[in-house]
């Protein structure tokens, strides 16, 4: 659904765009683009996992902690652009840029650390500490862009453009594993047996708009007429900001997620949208 919103706005205002650029004169002329990209994301971040697991029954209970560090690294991954030039004359003109990515995230987390103390006929203490599975997941980007374009001719085929302007970032993303335990004691007259349950959990971050700027340069080559091939090198930069992180439910799960997101007193993970990417598009002018 949110593609097909983002198709209808590039359409829209590409219309918009040849609107306003129509009483100009025919030397206006228009070009529709799309390419493969490969992008590179700056996404490097950790957050620490740090709550109070709780404990049944409370009249046993004295004190625990739980703690660990996850990690997320962008990897290089694939990714689609689109994008609409007016050319004012041959050399100058605007371009609104569109460009969408799905990379994979992984890193290397710490043990996931457990402490509780608790009583029975006594004072007892329980520890224990796990290694724990790497991070694994995604995220999506979408940018959207709006550039000022300056074109410089090399040849009667071959051209060099720089071209740069403001881009609002949306990235959402969802990931595994976080640690998460309970307690519960049970008694059976003398005898007291401890339980706990350790969970993975799956989080996702966002979805959370950020605003930033993009520059690039692109080496062309004439095809024939309306088709020029084109090779794209640009980079996208935008402020770390700070996503909201929730527990996604799933059928695993034997507990509500609410109440555990609550019990993890999970906060947010500082993000970082800013990524370089290669296109390798295909543009045709009208």
């Amino acid at each position: 659904m949110r593609t097909l919103r983002a198709a209808g706005l590039f359409v829209l205002a590409s219309v918009l765009i040849m609107a306003a650029a129509g009483p100009l004169g025919a030397d206006v002329k228009a070009e529709l683009g799309f390419g493969w990209s490969l992008h590179a994301p700056a996404i490097s971040t950790s957050y620490l996992n740090q709550f109070v697991p709780p404990m049944t029954p409370a009249a046993n209970y004295v004190n625990s902690s739980a703690s660990q560090t996850v990690r997320l690294n962008g990897k290089i991954g694939t990714g689609m652009a689109g994008f609409f030039n007016i050319l004012i004359n041959d050399r100058i003109g605007v371009q609104l840029l569109v460009d969408y990515f799905r990379p994979n995230v992984g890193g290397s987390n710490s043990d996931f650390d457990i402490l509780l103390n608790y009583t029975t006929t006594g004072a007892r203490q329980y520890t224990r500490s796990d290694s724990w599975p790497d991070s694994k997941g995604n995220f999506t980007e979408t940018t959207y862009s709006l550039n000022g374009l300056v074109r410089f001719p090399l040849s009667s085929d071959i051209s060099f453009s720089l071209s740069g302007g403001p881009t609002a970032f949306y990235l959402k993303g969802e990931a595994t594993p976080m640690g998460y335990c309970s307690f519960r004691l049970e008694q059976d007259v003398d005898v007291y047996t401890l339980y706990i349950k350790t969970f993975q959990l799956v989080y996702d971050f966002g979805p959370k708009t950020t605003f930033g700027g993009n520059l690039g340069g692109e080496i062309a080559y004439t095809i024939m007429r309306t088709v020029i091939l084109a090779l794209d090198v640009r980079y996208f930069l935008s402020a770390r900001d700070d996503f909201q992180m929730h527990i996604t439910p799933n059928e695993g799960l034997t507990e509500d997620a609410q109440t555990i997101e609550e019990a993890l007193n999970l906060g947010s993970i500082r993000i970082d949208p800013s990524y370089f990417r290669v296109g390798l598009t295909l543009r045709f002018r009208f």
